[in-house]
């Protein structure tokens, strides 16, 4: 099990490690912020939020990563550069955390990475991300500016439901590594159910050739899915949702975009407990993992310090 061909490739973003083999560096949560929905945000296009709501979702995160041992990173959803400059200072007087820069409109993305790069913050954010479809204003400014970290989502219309992610991902890489990116993170992407199953088989195929580290938003594939309370009992779609947003690490993937950060609690500690089994295949294999990993804090009571 996860015996991949060649060695898999670990990043250090901003303090947070991300990669390698299942069981050994703790899986990244990666939450959204100030997304369409966010109950913080009053005005989207203006980036006018809640700071007090959101502080208090952050903390909730940060107080999981240290109940569960996972790292975890900021999504943040933007439509422009004002909104994303606000938010931007925000986060950086508020968390540790690295931001992916998730900015809507292509246009917006490249004022946002130049406001980045005027800011010195270039090597805490991931550009999220580089598609089939992006222009070459954004690989041009990727250069330019000396962006080093991107998701690669290799999504295709064309190619929805095909597990053969490799030609789509060829071309990522080239344009990628020719415009300066060092830390590469593959997303299949995932839209509904039957694409959160593709997405395992080409987790699996990409870092068995390839060594990247994988991720995706597993729960895109809930929202396909219909009236679970009614369906089923109150709290159905909560308890599904935990259990698709825990997959992609049973299947040896190294992120997940787990939704809003909002949720942190209901989700990390199932991760948790798939990283902390999964630690143990490599402890057979004499590889042990950090004092920090959730095999050593999802049995501790809170408040011990003792790792």
């Amino acid at each position: 099990m996860f015996d991949y061909k060649i060695r898999q490739l670990t990043y250090d973003i901003y303090g947070v490690k991300i990669g390698g083999l299942p069981g050994v560096i703790p899986t990244v949560m990666v939450g959204s912020m100030f997304h369409k929905g966010d109950v913080s945000v009053s005005s989207h296009t203006k980036g006018i939020f809640d700071k007090g709501v959101a502080e208090t979702h952050i903390r909730k995160a940060e107080l999981m990563r240290e109940k569960t041992g996972l790292s975890f990173m900021i999504d943040m959803v933007s439509e422009n550069l004002i909104a994303a400059s606000r938010y931007l200072n925000f986060l950086v007087e508020t968390s540790d955390a690295p931001i992916l820069l998730d900015v809507v409109d292509e246009g917006e993305q490249v004022k946002t990475l130049r406001f980045v790069e005027d800011s010195g913050l270039l090597d805490r954010v991931i550009l999220n991300s580089i598609t089939p479809h992006t222009g070459e204003q954004v690989y041009e400014v990727v250069l330019e500016m000396g962006v080093k970290s991107a998701i690669l989502l290799t999504y295709s219309s064309k190619h929805v439901l095909s597990p053969n992610k490799e030609p789509i991902l060829k071309k990522l890489v080239k344009k990628a590594r020719l415009s300066g990116i060092e830390n590469i993170l593959v997303d299949p992407g995932v839209l509904d159910i039957p694409t959160l199953g593709i997405m395992a088989l080409a987790v699996n195929r990409i870092k068995d050739k390839y060594g990247y580290p994988c991720g995706c938003g597993a729960h895109n594939a809930v929202s396909s899915w219909r009236n679970l309370d009614e369906k089923y009992s109150p709290n159905s779609q909560m308890i599904v949702k935990g259990v698709i947003n825990a997959l992609p690490t049973a299947v040896g993937a190294d992120f997940v975009l787990f939704g809003p950060i909002s949720n942190a609690e209901n989700f990390f500690p199932g991760v948790a407990m798939i990283d902390a089994a999964y630690s143990q295949i490599m402890i057979e294999k004499k590889i042990k993992p950090g004092k920090s990993h959730p095999r050593y804090r999802i049995g501790r009571r809170s408040g011990n310090s003792q790792n």
